[in-house]
């Protein structure tokens, strides 16, 4: 049995927002022992697309390694590693710690569970009447961005009006505005914008 694990400079599990060593351990007679170990470095990763590569990289290495333990989960590394058929387990401390009792624990096996958002996104004030925050998210606080909370909701949700929290308006809504029917409106809300959004007639 092997898991992987992303640790820090202090052998503590680590996130992949920081750099790191992700070290493979491998269960043998005399306990565990690392098998292999491979640095991962944040410099470079500079958007989705070079993380994501980056994973599939890691994930080749991984080869039959198919648990991976970080001290924090977070969306985007989450689908990435379960296109990849790798789960991910959140848990805080030294591999010696909890390495024994994951070998007989059921939660490393992958399940049909929904993925972990960070952002609780949208949210309905009455029926068809929505409204969300984008702010954090603009602000790329969050491992998501506005266009892939947005846009699957216009494509697929019956509404009346959504209400958008934001700093802009996005430069990808302004250009599938014709494509989706969709009317916009703008005012001013505290210190930014309210975006307000109606689905033209004859949608």
């Amino acid at each position: 049995m092997e898991i992987a694990v992303l640790v820090d400079s202090k052998g503590e599990t680590s996130g992949f927002e920081k750099d790191g060593i992700i070290r493979v351990y491998s269960k043998e007679e005399d306990g565990w022992i690392i098998k292999k170990y491979m640095e991962y470095n944040t410099k470079n990763i500079i958007n989705a697309a070079i993380l994501k590569e980056r994973i599939n990289e890691i994930c080749s290495w991984l080869v039959n390694c198919k648990i991976l333990v970080v001290s924090r989960i977070r969306g985007v590394h989450y689908i990435a590693f379960e296109e990849n058929l790798v789960s991910m387990l959140e848990i805080k401390g030294k591999p010696d710690d909890f390495l024994e009792d994951l070998k007989q624990c059921k939660q490393h096996h992958r399940t049909g569970k929904e993925i972990p958002l960070e952002h609780n996104a949208i949210y309905e004030s009455k029926p068809g009447y929505f409204y969300t925050d984008l702010r954090e998210v603009m602000n790329g606080i969050t491992s998501y961005n506005s266009k892939q909370i947005l846009l699957p909701f216009l494509k697929n949700q019956e509404f009346s009006c959504i209400d958008i929290i934001c700093s802009h308006i996005p430069k990808w809504l302004e250009k599938e505005q014709t494509e989706l029917k969709l009317m916009l409106t703008v005012e001013n809300y505290k210190e930014c914008i309210k975006v307000k959004i109606y689905p033209v007639k004859n949608r």
